[in-house]
């Protein structure tokens, strides 16, 4: 196990790539608080959230700013808690009504502060972070701070098939509209190999080229630091108990007995036809889930995704060396 100091630890990836189930399996653990994609969620109602935020993008924040990013991702926000919930904390953890006062707060904000004060963990556990397209924030996480972070990508096609049927796909693309900015602005080199993308309108090659762009660019970044990890959802997924191991290692965890009863549950489901494994809790939530077998989700894509829609997204992706390396350890080809 990696020893680390370091009160905040990280999950990132792209959107649809298996990290909020990741998440869960760190949830898992007795011995770390888990907050789901806190800077995205509540930077739009924490003033002081938001400017963290910022300063990760303008690449300005220090381990030194670490202990009060940290004071202001534990308390309990029903946002940033996400199911299933896992009560066997080694440290001193409200429980009771928990799962009915969840979904309450999630709709009516002025359950909020209740919903803090009862379920707030005493500042001491590490705290383990998920988020999604976390580029700039990735690169001052790598390249400023000491903070663990394990970088999860999946196949490219599983990644824009999820992101493209998704029940929020209209919000999800929002950012492939800005195609053309965010490439000019950080990669002009895409811009100029793929200009029918950039100038087209085919929703495929969009979302498989703003992958491209992310994963490249997350990818080297990782690779070149000693406190970033890549993992592939496939490798996760094929044997999570292995590779939850890894994961739990690099982010400094112990891997226990809660988390594989958890993965006992999930691999259960197939065949136990969902009625072994955990149960998705809550209101509204439908959108993300992490109570399916991973096992038979791995490659679920090939039988759904059109043969010359995965043609669109291998053309664009292939010959990278940082995907090449991701391919490698997920054996997408």
């Amino acid at each position: 196990m990696k020893t680390t100091e370091c009160p905040i630890r990280a999950i990132v990836g792209p959107a649809r790539s298996g990290t909020t189930w990741a998440g869960a399996l760190v949830d898992s653990s007795p011995d770390v608080i888990y907050r789901f994609e806190p800077f995205h969620r509540l930077a739009g109602s924490i003033p002081e959230v938001r400017d963290w935020f910022d300063r990760m993008k303008s690449l300005s924040v220090v381990d030194a700013d670490l202990p009060r990013i940290y004071s202001l991702l534990c308390p309990a926000h029903p946002l940033t808690n996400k199911a299933p919930f896992f009560n066997d904390k080694s440290y001193p953890l409200r429980s009771f009504g928990r799962r009915q006062a969840w979904p309450i707060a999630r709709m009516f904000p002025p359950v909020r502060p209740l919903y803090r004060a009862a379920y707030s963990p005493q500042p001491g556990p590490p705290i383990v972070f998920k988020e999604v397209t976390f580029v700039r924030q990735l690169r001052n996480l790598i390249e400023r701070t000491s903070v663990p972070v394990v970088y999860l990508v999946r196949h490219p096609c599983a990644t824009v098939l999820s992101s493209l049927s998704a029940p929020q796909q209209g919000a999800i693309s929002m950012k492939h509209l800005k195609l053309s900015e965010v490439l000019r602005r950080n990669a002009p080199g895409l811009m100029e190999r793929f200009p029918h993308v950039v100038e087209g309108s085919d929703a495929v090659s969009r979302h498989a080229l703003f992958w491209l762009y992310e994963v490249e660019t997350c990818v080297t970044l990782i690779q070149g630091s000693a406190n970033g990890m890549v993992m592939t959802y496939e490798q996760l997924a094929e044997d999570a108990y292995v590779h939850a191991k890894i994961l739990f290692g690099h982010l400094g965890l112990l891997y226990g007995e809660p988390t594989r009863r958890f993965i006992d549950a999930l691999y259960g489901l197939g065949a136990a036809k969902g009625k072994g494994g955990p149960r998705r809790t809550g209101w509204g939530d439908s959108y993300y889930s992490v109570y399916r077998n991973p096992r038979d989700q791995k490659d679920s894509w090939k039988r759904k995704m059109r043969a010359e829609d995965q043609m669109k997204v291998q053309s664009i992706v292939q010959g990278s060396a940082a995907i090449e390396f991701c391919a490698s350890l997920g054996r997408w080809w």
